[in-house]
């Protein structure tokens, strides 16, 4: 292969602008602090960041189905005070395990049926049970309280053979997605999302495709609620809040595109790395308390902004290969 034809082919990879802006932060956070590749250093950063990578994967499934989900965050709180108020009732580790999970594919489903058979607007739709699911926890659970098993708070802030625990909730996640894409479901997902009109047209489940995407959404967050569990250790109704738009972004600088049909699962982890490097650089950087969320959100911007460029080249890009194997 040619240079400039391996040029083109890495411009045309919807992930390469989140790729290339995580590579450098990472420089620039290892510039500014020479321990950044201590191995407890790194744990810290991934357990702190894992749910959020973990939604962002959910994420791009429901975005590359033609939906979007606003509950994601709520989710995560859900699945947190479920977990922990089971494990304060002397229930077993993994029947509250169970249960948590259960509830976010629950809201999963949820959304699934609204959106998919109802045909309700998921932006309509996701806010509803996002109020109705951030209630939900407020009700099991009012105020910050109760604690996680200290053995699982423990394994999660820790290695597993030698790998940070949280890295294995990320490929769980990964691994569930990369299965899906193998079978029909994962065109189906690609083809309801470019086009739902001629995606019904060609005989596909519309329907069932948009419930799909949802309920996996809901397996990822109810995996990333665990994840979340295991990094702060108790049960708070609020934790999960910030949660869904970081997730958003991180796909939205990871090449997943907002229209549905364009991306793919790698893109969200890379976006999700950034936004996290993005806070560690800025707190390495000792900018004063006051201005740190107006760094670290220009800094997203502009990331965002990089991305959406690089996205419009690669389209045009793809647009006159198209046009050239015509001719």
């Amino acid at each position: 292969m040619s240079e400039r034809g391996f040029f083109r082919r890495a411009l045309a990879w919807p992930p390469l602008p989140a790729l290339v802006l995580t590579v450098l932060f990472i420089a620039l956070n290892r510039l500014l602090t020479p321990s950044f590749w201590n191995p407890y250093s790194m744990l810290g950063f991934l357990a702190s960041n894992g749910p959020v990578i973990c939604v962002a994967i959910g994420a791009s499934i429901v975005l590359l189905g033609g939906g979007v989900d606003l509950s994601s965050g709520a989710v995560l709180s859900l699945v947190n005070v479920v977990f922990v108020s089971l494990i304060g009732m002397k229930t077993g580790f993994w029947i509250a395990a169970a249960v948590a999970v259960g509830a976010a594919l629950a809201v999963g489903a949820l959304n699934g049926f609204v959106v998919g058979y109802l045909r309700v607007n998921p932006l309509i739709a996701t806010f509803a049970t996002l109020s109705m699911t951030a209630g939900l926890a407020l009700w099991i659970l009012p105020t910050p309280s109760g604690s996680a098993p200290a053995g699982f708070v423990n394994f999660y802030n820790g290695f597993l053979l030698g790998i940070p625990t949280p890295v294995y909730f990320i490929v769980l996640c990964a691994v569930i997605w990369i299965v899906v894409r193998r079978t029909p479901l994962g065109l189906w997902v690609y083809a309801v999302g470019k086009n739902e009109q001629k995606a019904f047209a060609s005989g596909l489940p519309v329907a069932s495709t948009k419930f799909a995407t949802f309920l996996i959404g809901g397996l990822m967050n109810g995996i990333a609620g665990l994840a979340l569990t295991g990094s702060v250790s108790t049960g708070d109704p609020l934790i999960g809040s910030p949660v869904t738009m970081s997730a958003i972004a991180a796909c939205v600088i990871g090449g997943v595109s907002l229209m549905g049909g364009e991306g793919d699962m790698l893109g969200a982890i890379f976006g999700g790395l950034f936004l996290g490097l993005v806070i560690t650089l800025v707190l390495a950087a000792h900018i004063s308390p006051f201005y740190q969320d107006l760094v670290s959100g220009l800094i997203i911007l502009l990331g965002i902004l990089g991305a959406t460029w690089l996205g419009k080249k690669r389209r045009q890009l793809l647009f006159s290969r198209q046009r050239g194997s015509a001719r």
